[in-house]
């Protein structure tokens, strides 16, 4: 199990933030794991208040957006220069866009929506969520680093060739490389050497056999390394193999929602993965949910 003091940054409800992430308990974390993870939550701008932080510039255009507003209010708390912002219309939809914003001199700036999937369950805040409900983990994530069995460490992988990215390092998949997905065991969240065979146990994923939705991926910092919760008995299993990767598709040809990661089609895909900084942050939700706790 893999300890750090860093905390993987996301964002929840106000109940969820005013609290501690889970009772210290046997049912849930360590003590040192659960202040690894309480310190993950964003300062958030109070309530309704929210929509009226633009008002505090005083130079350049204000936000106009949804996605300029929480671009505008992530980066007015974390300093970020640029959000993969994903919406969706409800809490239960399956659908929503992904805008990637970029600040400059005269503010942010939202590119053109494109359209994504994400869990089929919808999407639902982080500390609420558990591994195979079927839900997108909901909040404000870092792109991910982790270390593969083999010592190399990367933010994006992908059983085709590196597209270009240029905000961490890509890992091309190879034989062995499997995703442990089953809660409270210690490959949870950490990518280790196991055969196609041995890697087909509970919500393990052979990433070898995922050739299509794994073309590219990029890793969404929910509960990664170096805090993975659930990858010890008695944690909670937060989420594990969270992705922004290619659609799926049915035998009809139409995208299908994920098991809980975003996807796109691989032509806005690669255009996403290529535009991607060092220091960018997603923030994914349904919309008035995230106006209000960003």
């Amino acid at each position: 199990m893999r300890m750090s003091t860093t905390a993987i940054r996301t964002i929840c409800v106000a109940a969820v933030v005013a609290a501690a992430v889970v009772s210290v308990a046997a049912s849930g974390p360590a003590p040192d794991r659960e202040r690894a993870l309480q310190p993950q939550a964003i300062e958030r701008v109070g309530g309704p208040a929210a929509a009226n932080v633009a008002s505090q510039r005083t130079k350049g255009p204000q936000p106009a957006t949804a996605c300029q507003q929480i671009a505008f209010n992530i980066g007015l708390h974390q300093g970020a220069t640029q959000v993969v912002v994903v919406l969706t219309n409800s809490a239960t939809a399956t659908t929503g866009t992904v805008q990637l914003a970029e600040r400059g001199e005269q503010g942010w700036v939202c590119g053109a929506a494109m359209s994504a999937r994400v869990g089929r369950n919808g999407v639902r805040p982080l500390l609420q969520r558990r591994s195979g409900d079927g839900t997108t983990p909901a909040g404000v994530f870092p792109l991910a680093t982790m270390t593969a069995w083999d010592g190399q460490r990367f933010s994006f992988f992908g059983n085709s060739a590196d597209p270009g990215v240029n905000a961490g390092a890509y890992r091309r998949v190879r034989t062995g490389d499997c995703f442990g997905a089953t809660p409270n065991h210690p490959d949870y969240g950490h990518l280790v050497q196991r055969s196609a065979a041995n890697c087909a146990n509970g919500s393990d994923e052979y990433l070898p056999n995922i050739t299509g939705a794994y073309q590219h991926a990029a890793l969404i910092g929910a509960n990664m390394e170096p805090n993975v919760s659930g990858d010890a008995p008695g944690e909670i299993p937060y989420a594990s193999a969270i992705f922004l990767h290619r659609f799926s598709y049915d035998g009809n040809n139409n995208t299908k929602p994920t098991a809980g990661c975003v996807s796109l089609s691989i032509t806005n895909l690669t255009t996403v993965l290529r535009a991607m900084r060092p220091g960018v942050l997603f923030a994914i939700g349904e919309t008035n949910w995230l106006l209000a706790n960003t």
